[in-house]
C-alpha cells in the first residue's frame, strides 16, 4: 500500500541488437482486493538520450469502471484528473496467455553504434490517495514488428 507510485528499469543499448527498435513491457498483475490504482492515469515513459516515449494507462483490468469511483468520488477523480498531463498516448493493459497482463511502457530504436541508457517508467505519484494490490513481475523488452 502506497501513495506514491514509481517503478523504474535502466538497461545499456549495448545490451541490445543494435538497428532494432525495441517495445517496454511492464508485466504486473492486480490482486482480487486492488484499490486506487485506477483513480487517475498513471504516466508511462521510454527515455533513450533526447528521445523520449510518453504515454498514460488506467491500472485496471478492461472490464469498466469500478463502482466505488462512479458514486463516490466522482468529483474528486475528477478534480485530480484535471492535474495529470495527457500528452502522449493512452496504453491500455493487455491480458497475456500466461495470465499476466502487460502495459507498453513506450518504443525506442537502439542503432547499436552510440552507447546509451535507456530508462523505463510509470509513475503516478500527482494523486496522493492510498494504492495497492499491483503485483509486478519486471520489464520485458522486445524487438518490435514494423511493417
Amino acid at each position: 500500500m502506497v501513495c506514491w507510485l514509481e517503478i523504474k528499469g535502466k538497461i545499456n543499448t549495448r545490451m541490445l541488437s543494435p538497428r532494432t527498435t525495441y517495445g517496454a513491457y511492464l508485466i504486473v498483475n492486480l490482486a482480487g482486493r486492488a484499490f486506487g490504482l485506477d483513480s487517475l492515469p498513471s504516466e508511462v515513459s521510454v527515455k533513450v538520450g533526447d528521445h523520449e516515449s510518453k504515454g498514460i494507462v488506467y491500472l485496471r483490468r478492461n472490464n469498466g469502471k469500478q463502482e466505488l469511483e462512479m458514486v463516490i468520488m466522482r468529483h474528486r477523480v475528477e478534480t485530480l484528473r484535471s492535474r495529470v498531463d495527457r500528452g502522449g498516448q493512452e496504453h491500455v493493459l493487455c491480458e497475456r496467455d500466461d495470465g499476466w497482463l502487460e502495459i507498453e511502457l513506450g518504443e525506442f530504436y537502439c542503432d547499436g553504434v552510440n552507447d546509451k541508457q535507456v530508462t523505463m517508467c510509470l509513475r503516478e505519484i500527482k494523486g496522493e490517495h492510498l494504492k495497492g494490490g499491483l503485483i509486478v513481475e519486471g520489464i520485458e523488452l522486445r524487438p518490435k514488428l514494423i511493417y
